[in-house]
């Protein structure tokens, strides 16, 4: 497959390259004649000539068009088209951590919310990724929804708990691990377990099926907790919560 791919794309440059040759000869061709004071087939050339030339122009336009003015499924599968300058104003916020600043941003443009990042992850997933509770709040007020299937195209990953204890999951606004970590692996805190009582209270599924078998978020819980070989008052009561809403 890599191979077509690889041979495709050659021979796409390679019939790019003879057009545009082609073009150039028709244009040297078409100003020859036009000194020669022979216009009508002078002015046939160099339209042909112009014609690679203007689609090439429309191709870049509609290219940049799309990437500052992406489009993205909503939840009840209709389209909708976000500014790009909006939505680096609400990273903005983000990292300046101006959740007022954030909550009004969105309440003049709500289809922030339907936003992607290139790791396919939006506003409510990265609140939840980086357990900020306040962030969620303002997304789910706007509109945002836990694995609102299957109208909405999913995420990153098929559940949006799914990978809660990810800490590669990169930053939706920051780009970089913070530094001390926010995270250390196998420790429960205070705001990973508000940010997972959110989520759940507000319909984040928490049972998976898998080849492997059926997993759920308490199983996920249970792993974490065991990373470090201890567990402490705050994992324990992580699991039990973990376990009380699992309808099994």
């Amino acid at each position: 497959m890599a191979f077509a791919g690889m041979f495709l794309g050659a021979v796409f440059v390679i019939v790019l390259i003879l057009i545009y040759a082609i073009a150039f000869i028709e244009l040297i061709i078409g100003i020859i004649l036009m000194i020669k004071k022979k216009k009508i087939p002078a002015t046939i050339l160099l339209v042909l000539a112009a014609i690679p030339a203007v689609i090439t122009v429309i191709a870049i336009s509609v290219l940049i068009y799309m990437n500052e003015f992406p489009q993205y499924d909503t939840y009840d599968g209709r389209k909708v088209t976000v500014s790009m300058k909006n939505v680096r104003t609400m990273k903005e916020y983000i990292r300046a951590d101006d959740m007022d600043g954030l909550g009004e941003l969105l309440d003049k443009h709500p289809e922030l919310i339907y936003y992607q990042d290139n790791n396919h992850q939006s506003l409510l997933e990265y609140g939840l990724h980086d357990h900020n509770v306040e962030i969620m709040q303002i997304a789910v007020d706007h509109g945002s929804e836990f694995d609102a299937e299957p109208n909405f195209e999913l995420l990153k990953y098929d559940y949006s708990l799914e990978r809660f204890f990810d800490l590669d999951y990169w930053s939706f606004a920051l780009f970089k691990e913070p530094d001390p970590p926010k995270i250390v692996y196998g420790e429960t805190t205070d705001e990973m377990i508000e940010a997972a009582k959110f989520a759940i209270d507000h319909g984040a599924v928490t049972v998976w099926s898998r080849d492997i078998g059926r997993w759920t978020f308490a199983d996920s819980v249970e792993n974490w907790i065991n990373g470090d070989n201890k567990i402490s008052e705050k994992d324990q009561e992580f699991l039990d919560y973990a376990r009380s809403v699992n309808p099994f």
